[in-house]
Protein backbone atom coordinates (compact mmCIF):
# COMPACT_ATOMS: atom_id res chain seq x y z
CA UNK A 1 0.00 0.00 0.00
CA UNK A 2 2.87 2.36 0.70
CA UNK A 3 4.01 2.19 -2.93
CA UNK A 4 0.69 3.26 -4.51
CA UNK A 5 1.11 7.04 -3.92
CA UNK A 6 4.55 6.90 -5.54
CA UNK A 7 3.17 5.00 -8.51
CA UNK A 8 0.34 7.50 -8.86
CA UNK A 9 2.77 10.41 -8.84
CA UNK A 10 4.88 8.62 -11.44
CA UNK A 11 1.91 8.29 -13.82
CA UNK A 12 1.00 11.93 -13.27
CA UNK A 13 4.55 13.20 -13.73
CA UNK A 14 4.87 15.27 -16.95
CA UNK A 15 6.88 13.74 -19.79
CA UNK A 16 8.45 17.13 -20.53
CA UNK A 17 7.89 20.80 -19.85
CA UNK A 18 7.74 23.51 -22.49
CA UNK A 19 7.49 27.14 -21.32
CA UNK A 20 5.00 29.21 -23.35
CA UNK A 21 4.79 32.79 -22.05
CA UNK A 22 3.52 32.73 -18.51
CA UNK A 23 2.39 29.12 -18.90
CA UNK A 24 4.07 25.75 -19.27
CA UNK A 25 2.99 22.83 -21.41
CA UNK A 26 3.17 19.66 -19.26
CA UNK A 27 1.67 16.56 -20.91
CA UNK A 28 1.53 13.52 -18.66
CA UNK A 29 1.84 9.93 -19.80
CA UNK A 30 -1.76 8.64 -19.96
CA UNK A 31 -3.33 11.65 -21.81
CA UNK A 32 -0.39 11.62 -24.23
CA UNK A 33 -0.87 7.92 -25.00
CA UNK A 34 -4.58 8.51 -25.65
CA UNK A 35 -3.79 11.51 -27.86
CA UNK A 36 -1.14 9.67 -29.88
CA UNK A 37 -3.45 6.70 -30.45
CA UNK A 38 -6.62 8.64 -31.29
CA UNK A 39 -5.31 11.47 -33.48
CA UNK A 40 -4.04 9.24 -36.36
CA UNK A 41 -7.36 7.38 -36.35
CA UNK A 42 -9.36 10.60 -36.77
CA UNK A 43 -7.04 11.86 -39.50
CA UNK A 44 -7.14 8.52 -41.32
CA UNK A 45 -10.93 8.50 -41.25
CA UNK A 46 -10.96 11.99 -42.74
CA UNK A 47 -8.56 11.00 -45.52
CA UNK A 48 -10.60 7.85 -46.17
CA UNK A 49 -13.75 9.93 -46.67
CA UNK A 50 -11.88 12.17 -49.12
CA UNK A 51 -10.78 9.06 -51.01
CA UNK A 52 -14.39 7.85 -51.06
CA UNK A 53 -15.50 11.20 -52.46
CA UNK A 54 -12.94 10.89 -55.26
CA UNK A 55 -14.11 7.32 -55.99
CA UNK A 56 -17.71 8.55 -56.20
CA UNK A 57 -16.70 11.30 -58.63
CA UNK A 58 -15.11 8.68 -60.87
CA UNK A 59 -18.14 6.41 -60.57
CA UNK A 60 -20.56 9.23 -61.37
CA UNK A 61 -18.50 10.20 -64.40
CA UNK A 62 -18.57 6.61 -65.68
CA UNK A 63 -22.32 6.29 -65.06
CA UNK A 64 -23.00 9.60 -66.81
CA UNK A 65 -21.13 8.33 -69.84
CA UNK A 66 -23.26 5.17 -69.73
CA UNK A 67 -26.44 7.21 -69.57
CA UNK A 68 -25.50 9.04 -72.78
CA UNK A 69 -25.04 5.82 -74.77
CA UNK A 70 -27.93 4.65 -76.96
CA UNK A 71 -29.98 1.85 -75.36
CA UNK A 72 -29.20 -1.72 -76.34
CA UNK A 73 -31.25 -4.91 -76.16
CA UNK A 74 -31.63 -6.68 -72.86
CA UNK A 75 -29.75 -9.74 -74.12
CA UNK A 76 -26.79 -7.57 -75.22
CA UNK A 77 -26.73 -5.74 -71.88
CA UNK A 78 -26.65 -8.96 -69.86
CA UNK A 79 -23.59 -10.12 -71.80
CA UNK A 80 -21.61 -7.11 -70.58
CA UNK A 81 -19.10 -7.52 -67.77
CA UNK A 82 -20.85 -4.75 -65.83
CA UNK A 83 -24.47 -4.43 -66.85
CA UNK A 84 -25.52 -2.27 -63.90
CA UNK A 85 -26.91 1.13 -65.01
CA UNK A 86 -26.76 0.14 -68.69
CA UNK A 87 -29.53 1.64 -70.82
CA UNK A 88 -31.73 -1.01 -72.41
CA UNK A 89 -34.74 -1.28 -74.67
CA UNK A 90 -37.04 -4.26 -74.24
CA UNK A 91 -40.06 -5.53 -76.15
CA UNK A 92 -42.65 -7.50 -74.25
CA UNK A 93 -45.79 -6.97 -72.20
CA UNK A 94 -46.66 -6.00 -68.62
CA UNK A 95 -48.11 -8.51 -66.16
CA UNK A 96 -51.16 -6.62 -64.99
CA UNK A 97 -51.87 -8.48 -61.74
CA UNK A 98 -48.67 -7.26 -60.04
CA UNK A 99 -48.42 -3.71 -58.71
CA UNK A 100 -46.06 -3.03 -55.82
CA UNK A 101 -45.51 0.34 -54.16
CA UNK A 102 -42.90 1.59 -51.73
CA UNK A 103 -44.15 4.40 -49.52
CA UNK A 104 -42.21 7.28 -47.91
CA UNK A 105 -40.17 8.12 -51.01
CA UNK A 106 -39.16 11.78 -51.21
CA UNK A 107 -38.40 14.00 -54.20
CA UNK A 108 -37.28 17.59 -53.63
CA UNK A 109 -38.79 17.57 -50.17
CA UNK A 110 -42.16 16.13 -51.25
CA UNK A 111 -43.41 12.79 -49.95
CA UNK A 112 -44.65 10.18 -52.38
CA UNK A 113 -44.49 6.64 -53.70
CA UNK A 114 -42.32 4.59 -56.04
CA UNK A 115 -44.45 2.32 -58.20
CA UNK A 116 -43.28 -1.06 -59.50
CA UNK A 117 -44.80 -3.24 -62.17
CA UNK A 118 -43.79 -6.59 -63.60
CA UNK A 119 -42.62 -6.91 -67.21
CA UNK A 120 -42.36 -10.04 -69.31
CA UNK A 121 -39.75 -9.37 -72.01
CA UNK A 122 -39.57 -11.18 -75.31
CA UNK A 123 -36.77 -13.74 -75.43
CA UNK A 124 -36.12 -13.72 -71.69
CA UNK A 125 -37.58 -16.37 -69.44
CA UNK A 126 -37.95 -14.47 -66.19
CA UNK A 127 -40.22 -11.47 -65.67
CA UNK A 128 -38.52 -8.26 -64.57
CA UNK A 129 -39.50 -5.79 -61.88
CA UNK A 130 -39.89 -2.36 -63.46
CA UNK A 131 -39.77 0.89 -61.53
CA UNK A 132 -42.36 2.98 -63.32
CA UNK A 133 -41.35 6.07 -61.35
CA UNK A 134 -42.47 8.31 -58.50
CA UNK A 135 -45.93 9.67 -57.77
CA UNK A 136 -46.56 12.44 -55.20
CA UNK A 137 -48.71 11.88 -52.15
CA UNK A 138 -51.79 14.06 -52.56
CA UNK A 139 -52.43 14.47 -48.83
CA UNK A 140 -51.53 12.97 -45.47
CA UNK A 141 -54.54 10.65 -45.44
CA UNK A 142 -53.96 9.09 -48.84
CA UNK A 143 -53.49 5.33 -48.42
CA UNK A 144 -52.57 4.42 -51.98
CA UNK A 145 -52.00 6.55 -55.10
CA UNK A 146 -54.08 6.30 -58.24
CA UNK A 147 -51.78 4.18 -60.39
CA UNK A 148 -52.19 4.49 -64.16
CA UNK A 149 -52.59 1.19 -65.98
CA UNK A 150 -49.28 -0.28 -67.14
CA UNK A 151 -49.71 -0.35 -70.91
CA UNK A 152 -46.72 -0.78 -73.23
CA UNK A 153 -45.22 -3.14 -75.75
CA UNK A 154 -41.74 -1.59 -75.54
CA UNK A 155 -39.99 0.04 -72.59
CA UNK A 156 -36.69 1.87 -72.22
CA UNK A 157 -34.76 2.23 -69.02
CA UNK A 158 -31.61 1.51 -67.06
CA UNK A 159 -30.73 -1.73 -65.34
CA UNK A 160 -30.39 -1.58 -61.58
CA UNK A 161 -28.87 -4.56 -59.80
CA UNK A 162 -29.40 -5.22 -56.11
CA UNK A 163 -26.69 -3.70 -53.88
CA UNK A 164 -27.56 -6.12 -51.09
CA UNK A 165 -30.53 -6.59 -48.81
CA UNK A 166 -31.54 -3.89 -46.37
CA UNK A 167 -31.82 -6.08 -43.27
CA UNK A 168 -33.73 -3.41 -41.30
CA UNK A 169 -36.45 -3.20 -43.95
CA UNK A 170 -36.43 -6.93 -44.65
CA UNK A 171 -36.79 -7.91 -40.99
CA UNK A 172 -39.58 -5.39 -40.38
CA UNK A 173 -41.39 -5.58 -43.71
CA UNK A 174 -45.13 -5.17 -43.36
CA UNK A 175 -47.13 -5.33 -46.58
CA UNK A 176 -50.55 -3.73 -46.86
CA UNK A 177 -52.98 -4.59 -49.65
CA UNK A 178 -55.52 -2.19 -51.20
CA UNK A 179 -57.50 -3.33 -54.24
CA UNK A 180 -54.78 -5.75 -55.38
CA UNK A 181 -52.06 -3.12 -54.89
CA UNK A 182 -49.39 -4.03 -52.34
CA UNK A 183 -47.64 -1.30 -50.35
CA UNK A 184 -44.36 -1.52 -48.41
CA UNK A 185 -43.06 1.20 -46.09
CA UNK A 186 -39.52 1.39 -47.52
CA UNK A 187 -37.61 0.21 -50.58
CA UNK A 188 -35.65 -3.03 -50.46
CA UNK A 189 -35.08 -5.00 -53.64
CA UNK A 190 -34.87 -8.40 -51.94
CA UNK A 191 -38.17 -7.79 -50.12
CA UNK A 192 -39.87 -6.80 -53.38
CA UNK A 193 -38.52 -9.92 -55.12
CA UNK A 194 -39.77 -12.13 -52.27
CA UNK A 195 -43.24 -10.62 -52.60
CA UNK A 196 -43.25 -11.25 -56.36
CA UNK A 197 -42.20 -14.85 -55.66
CA UNK A 198 -45.14 -15.24 -53.26
CA UNK A 199 -47.40 -14.04 -56.08
CA UNK A 200 -46.12 -16.85 -58.29
CA UNK A 201 -43.39 -15.13 -60.33
CA UNK A 202 -39.66 -15.86 -60.18
CA UNK A 203 -38.33 -12.45 -61.19
CA UNK A 204 -34.91 -11.49 -62.55
CA UNK A 205 -32.18 -10.33 -60.10
CA UNK A 206 -32.39 -6.73 -61.31
CA UNK A 207 -34.82 -3.88 -61.93
CA UNK A 208 -35.44 -1.76 -65.01
CA UNK A 209 -35.80 1.89 -64.06
CA UNK A 210 -37.83 3.46 -66.84
CA UNK A 211 -36.52 6.44 -68.76
CA UNK A 212 -37.97 9.93 -68.11
CA UNK A 213 -40.99 10.80 -70.20
CA UNK A 214 -42.44 14.31 -70.25
CA UNK A 215 -45.88 12.91 -71.11
CA UNK A 216 -45.89 10.47 -68.20
CA UNK A 217 -47.53 11.12 -64.84
CA UNK A 218 -44.50 9.54 -63.19
CA UNK A 219 -41.39 11.42 -62.10
CA UNK A 220 -38.27 9.48 -63.09
CA UNK A 221 -35.20 11.02 -61.51
CA UNK A 222 -32.82 8.27 -60.48
CA UNK A 223 -29.77 9.09 -58.33
CA UNK A 224 -26.57 7.75 -59.87
CA UNK A 225 -25.16 6.90 -56.44
CA UNK A 226 -26.76 6.62 -53.02
CA UNK A 227 -24.24 8.94 -51.33
CA UNK A 228 -22.89 11.83 -53.44
CA UNK A 229 -19.26 13.03 -53.12
CA UNK A 230 -20.41 16.08 -51.16
CA UNK A 231 -21.68 13.83 -48.38
CA UNK A 232 -18.28 12.16 -48.01
CA UNK A 233 -16.57 15.56 -47.99
CA UNK A 234 -18.91 16.64 -45.20
CA UNK A 235 -17.96 13.52 -43.25
CA UNK A 236 -14.27 14.24 -43.87
CA UNK A 237 -14.68 17.78 -42.51
CA UNK A 238 -16.32 16.35 -39.40
CA UNK A 239 -13.43 13.92 -38.79
CA UNK A 240 -10.82 16.64 -39.34
CA UNK A 241 -12.77 18.97 -37.04
CA UNK A 242 -12.74 16.28 -34.35
CA UNK A 243 -8.99 15.87 -34.84
CA UNK A 244 -8.50 19.62 -34.48
CA UNK A 245 -10.69 19.66 -31.37
CA UNK A 246 -8.62 16.80 -29.92
CA UNK A 247 -5.39 18.74 -30.50
CA UNK A 248 -6.80 21.88 -28.91
CA UNK A 249 -8.19 19.92 -25.95
CA UNK A 250 -4.87 18.15 -25.42
CA UNK A 251 -3.02 21.48 -25.42
CA UNK A 252 -5.51 23.27 -23.17
CA UNK A 253 -5.69 20.50 -20.59
CA UNK A 254 -1.90 20.23 -20.36
CA UNK A 255 -1.11 23.95 -20.44
CA UNK A 256 -0.62 25.11 -16.87
CA UNK A 257 -0.13 28.58 -15.49
CA UNK A 258 3.29 29.03 -13.88
CA UNK A 259 2.98 29.82 -10.19
CA UNK A 260 5.39 32.38 -8.73
CA UNK A 261 6.95 29.78 -6.44
CA UNK A 262 7.30 27.22 -9.27
CA UNK A 263 10.17 26.72 -11.65
CA UNK A 264 9.64 25.20 -15.06
CA UNK A 265 12.62 22.95 -14.35
CA UNK A 266 11.19 21.52 -11.15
Amino acid sequence: MSDSPKKQRLWQRPLFQLPIGNRVFRPSLIPTIGFVLLLPVLLRLGVWQLDRAEEKRGLISALEQKSEVEPISLSQALELETADMTRVISKGEPIQDVTLITDNQTREGHLGYEVFGLWQPEGYEKPILVSRGWLPRKDFYEKVPEVPLFQANTIEGSLYFSKGANSVVANNAVWQEYDNVWILGQFDFETLAEKVMQMGYDSAPFIIRMQPDTESEFVRQWPLVASPPEKHIAYAIQWFAMAFALVMLFIILNLKRVQHHESTNS
